[in-house]
C-alpha cells in the first residue's frame, strides 16, 4: 500500500475539511440532543405499545451513545419490553446492551452480570439469529473480562444457533471469536486452523464482511508471534479487499492494526500514514467511527514521538475538547498513555508524570505485557528529566525485565505454535497410516475371497512385508521429526542466551558501570559495594548464559577456566589432564562439547555429593576422547528407558547427537558416576 504524500495546495484542503467535520459533527449533536428531549417529554405522556414503540425509537436514536446515557434507557426499554411481553424485542435490547457494556464502554463487567441475568430470566425466544448474537455478544463480555474458557463455551452456542438459523456470516463471526479466545489461551496453531478453516467457508460464501474480520484476527495472530512479515502480506491482502468492498469500518481497523506493527519494528513513515488514512476513513463511515477516539490518541502519539509538535499540538486540542471531558472518557488508558507522550515531547514533565501513572495502573489492571514495559520505559523517561534518578534506575530495570519477558513471551509463543503443528502433522500422519493399513485389509478380505485356494498365503506374506515396512518408515520418521524439533529448541536455546547476555552485558551492565564510577568520589560507600557486587554478579549471569572464553580464550583455555571456577567455588577435589583440542572442531561443535561438560559439572555440584571429580581430555588418533568420573552417591540409570532421564541428562544426549559423538553414561547407586565421550574428528 503505497503512502500518501500531500502537497500545501492538498493540505490546505484537507485542514479545511477536518475543521468543517467539527462544524459538522457539532450540528448533528445538538440536533441528536433535540430529538432526544422530544422523545424523553412524548414518553412521558404515552402509554402501553405507543410508549414501547417510543422508547424503541430513543434506543435506536442513543444507541452506543454514552453521553446520552444509553444504558440508562436501553435498561428502561427491557423492562418495558417484558411488561408488556415483547420477549424478541427486549432480548434484541439486552443483546445490543451487552455489546455495548463489552464492546464499547470497556466495561465488560457489567456486560457479564446483564448476560447472567438474561440466563436466569430463560426467556422464550423463538428467533435463532437474535439468539446467536446474544450468545456471542455474552462472549464477548467474558472475554473482555479474562473469562476465556467460558467466552469459548458462549461462542460454541452462538455457532449452534447461527446453524440453525442457517446464517453462515454469524456462524463464522463467532467462530472467529473463538479462534480469538483460543489464541488468547496460548493455543496459537488451533486459532490458525480454525481461522483457516473460517477464510474457506467465507470465501466459497462470498461472504465479504465475516472473511474482512476473519484475515484481520489471523494477521492479529501472526503479529502476537512476532511474524509481521506475514501480518503484513495477510493485512495488505485484507486492505486491498475492503477498498474494493468499501467496507470503511474493516479499513479503519486493518489500517490502525498496521500502524501498531509498523512502530513494532521502527517504519514511523508507515505508521503515520496508515494513521492519517484510517482517520480519513471514518469520515466514509456510514456506521459511525468507533475507533475514532484511539485512533486520534495514537496520531498524538505518532507526531509527539517524532517530533511533529505543531500536528500534535492540533491533535491534542481537539482531543481534549472532544473526548477529555466526556465521562468516561473512552478508551481511558491509551488517552492517558498519549497526553504522557505529548507532555514529554513538549518536556513539560510535571504534567507527563501523572498521566504515565495512570495509564501503567490501568494497563496492569488489564494484564496488557506490552503496553505495561512501555509504560514503564515511559516513566523512566520522565523521572530521568526530573533529576529523580532513584525512581529513573528503577522503572529503567523494570522495563528491562518486562521487554524481555516480552521477546521471550513471544519466542514462547512461535515454538508452541511450530511444536503444535508438528504434533497435528504427526497425528495425521498417523491417521493417514490407519486408514491405508484399513484399505490394505479390505482389498486383501476381498482377493482372499476370489482367490482363496490359489494365493491366499502369499497375499498375506506380502501385505505383512509392507506393513513393517510402512511401520519402519513411520517410526523413522517420527524419530527424525522429533530429533529435529529437539535440535531447534536447543538452538533457539542459545540463540536467546546470547541475546540476554549481550542485553545484560550492554545494558544494565554498561548503566551499572556508569552508576559506579558516578558515585565513586561519594561518601555513599555502602551503595558503592552494592554496585560493584551487583555488577558482578550481572558479568557472572552473562557469562553463564553465554561462554564468552570460547571467543576469547578458545576451547581448551575455556575448559579450563571452567574448572579452575567450579574448583574454587566448591569443595570438590579435581584431577585433570587437558589436552590442547584448539581447533579440532567446527565452532558449533565446540559450543555443544562445552556445554556437555558445563551440565556435567553442574549435575555433580548440584546432585552428586562427591568430594573428588576427574576429568581427562585427550586426542586419540582420529577421536577426541572425554572422561568425567566422580566418586558421589551416583544414580539409578537405565540406557532403554531415557525418557525417565532428568532434563540436564536428555539435553545432554540430544547435544551428543547434534555433534555425532558416540556417548556413554554408567551409573550406580553409591558408586559414583563415569561419563564417557568419543567425538571422531573425520566428521568435522
Amino acid at each position: 500500500m503505497g503512502l500518501r504524500i500531500f502537497d500545501l495546495k492538498t493540505k490546505v484542503v484537507f485542514v479545511s475539511l477536518f475543521m468543517l467535520q467539527y462544524v459538522s459533527t457539532d450540528a448533528q449533536e445538538s440536533s441528536v440532543e433535540l430529538k432526544v428531549q422530544t422523545l424523553k417529554k412524548d414518553i412521558a405522556k404515552a402509554k402501553n405499545y405507543e410508549k414501547l414503540e417510543l422508547l424503541d425509537s430513543l434506543h435506536t436514536l442513543v444507541l452506543d451513545k454514552p453521553e446520552y446515557q444509553y444504558d440508562s434507557i436501553a435498561r428502561k426499554a427491557i423492562t418495558y419490553a417484558m411488561e408488556l411481553d415483547s420477549i424478541n424485542l427486549a432480548g434484541q435490547y439486552m443483546s445490543d446492551l451487552v455489546f455495548y457494556y463489552a464492546n464499547s464502554s470497556e466495561t465488560p463487567e457489567k456486560g457479564m452480570l446483564l448476560f447472567k441475568e438474561f440466563e436466569e430470566l430463560n426467556l422464550k425466544i423463538k428467533d435463532n439469529i437474535l439468539l446467536a448474537k446474544l450468545y456471542m455478544n455474552g462472549g464477548d463480555s467474558y472475554f473482555f473480562s479474562g473469562e476465556l474458557k467460558e467466552s469459548i463455551s458462549l461462542y460454541n452456542k452462538s455457532e449452534i444457533w447461527a446453524l440453525k438459523a442457517k446464517d453462515s456470516a454469524l456462524y463464522a463471526r463467532a467462530r472467529t471469536y473463538k479462534a480469538g479466545a483460543i489464541v488468547d489461551m496460548g493455543n496459537y496453531a488451533i486459532g490458525s486452523q480454525l481461522l483457516s478453516e473460517v477464510v474457506k467457508i467465507l470465501t466459497v460464501k462470498k461472504d465479504t464482511s465475516g472473511l474482512l474480520i476473519a484475515r484481520n484476527t489471523l494477521a492479529t495472530l501472526y503479529s502476537k508471534m512476532g511474524f509481521f512479515e506475514n501480518a503484513k502480506k495477510e493485512r495488505d491482502e485484507v486492505i486491498a479487499l475492503s477498498v474494493l468492498a468499501k467496507d470503511y469500518n474493516s479499513l479503519q481497523s486493518n489500517l490502525h492494526n498496521a500502524s501498531i506493527d509498523a512502530d513494532k519494528i521502527g517504519d514511523q513513515k508507515s505508521r503515520i500514514a496508515y494513521l492519517k488514512e484510517a482517520y480519513a476513513y471514518g469520515f466514509k463511515s456510514n456506521e459511525g467511527f468507533s475507533l475514532k477516539p484511539i485512533i486520534s490518541y495514537n496520531l498524538l502519539r505518532a507526531y509527539a514521538d517524532n517530533d511533529s509538535l505543531i500536528k500534535a499540538k492540533t491533535y491534542y486540542e481537539n482531543i481534549q475538547r472532544t473526548y477529555g471531558t466526556r465521562i468516561p472518557i473512552p478508551y481511558e488508558s491509551t488517552y492517558r498513555s498519549a497526553l504522557a507522550d505529548y507532555y514529554i515531547a513538549t518536556h513539560d514533565y510535571r504534567k507527563a508524570l501523572p498521566e504515565a501513572q495512570k495509564a501503567l495502573n490501568m494497563f496492569l489492571g488489564a494484564n496488557l505485557a506490552e503496553e505495561v514495559f512501555e509504560s514503564y520505559n515511559r516513566l523512566a523517561k520522565i523521572y530521568k528529566e526530573r533529576n529523580d534518578y532513584k525512581n529513573a534506575y528503577t522503572y529503567t530495570t523494570k522495563y528491562n525485565h518486562y521487554r524481555d519477558s516480552v521477546n521471550s513471551l513471544k519466542k514462547a509463543r512461535a515454538l508452541s505454535y511450530y511444536q503444535t503443528l508438528y504434533e497435528t502433522e504427526k497425528r495425521d500422519f498417523k491417521i493417514a497410516e490407519q486408514a491405508s493399513q484399513i484399505s490394505l485389509l479390505d482389498a486383501e478380505n476381498k482377493i482372499n475371497k476370489q482367490w482363496m485356494l490359489f494365493g491366499g498365503t502369499g497375499l498375506l506374506l506380502l501385505f505383512l512385508i509392507i506393513y513393517l515396512l510402512r511401520s519402519r518408515k513411520f517410526i523413522a520418521y517420527k524419530k527424525e521429526l522429533q530429533e529435529n524439533f529437539s535440535q531447534d529448541l536447543l538452538h533457539e536455546q542459545e540463540k536467546e542466551r546470547v541475546h540476554l547476555a549481550r542485553e545484560l552485558h550492554d545494558s544494565v551492565g554498561q548503566k551499572l558501570m556508569l552508576l559506579s564510577k558516578t558515585i565513586k568520589n561519594t561518601v555513599h560507600t555502602n551503595a558503592k559495594h552494592l554496585v560493584d557486587t551487583t555488577l558482578e554478579e550481572i558479568r557472572q549471569i552473562s557469562r553463564g548464559l553465554h561462554p564468552s572464553n570460547l571467543e576469547r580464550l578458545g576451547l581448551t583455555m575455556a575448559i579450563n577456566a571452567m574448572i579452575y571456577e567450579i574448583n574454587s567455588n566448591t569443595d570438590l577435589f579435581f584431577s585433570e589432564d587437558v589436552d590442547n583440542i584448539d581447533g579440532l572442531l567446527s565452532r558449533t561443535s565446540e559450543l555443544h562439547f562445552y556445554r556437555i561438560i558445563q551440565e556435567t559439572l553442574n549435575n555433580i555440584v548440584k546432585h552428586s555429593e562427591a568430594k573428588a571429580v576427574k576429568i581427562n581430555i585427550k586426542k586419540v588418533s582420529e577421536t577426541i576422547e572425554m572422561f568425567i568420573r566422580d566418586n558421589g552417591k551416583g544414580f539409578s540409570f537405565d540406557k532403554n528407558h531415557s525418557y525417565k532421564m532428568s532434563l540436564g541428562m536428555k539435553t545432554i544426549e540430544e547435544r551428543a547427537k547434534i555433534i555425532n559423538t558416540n556417548l556413554n553414561i554408567e551409573s550406580y547407586l553409591g558408586k559414583g558416576t563415569v561419563i564417557t565421550l568419543s567425538i571422531p574428528l573425520k566428521n568435522e
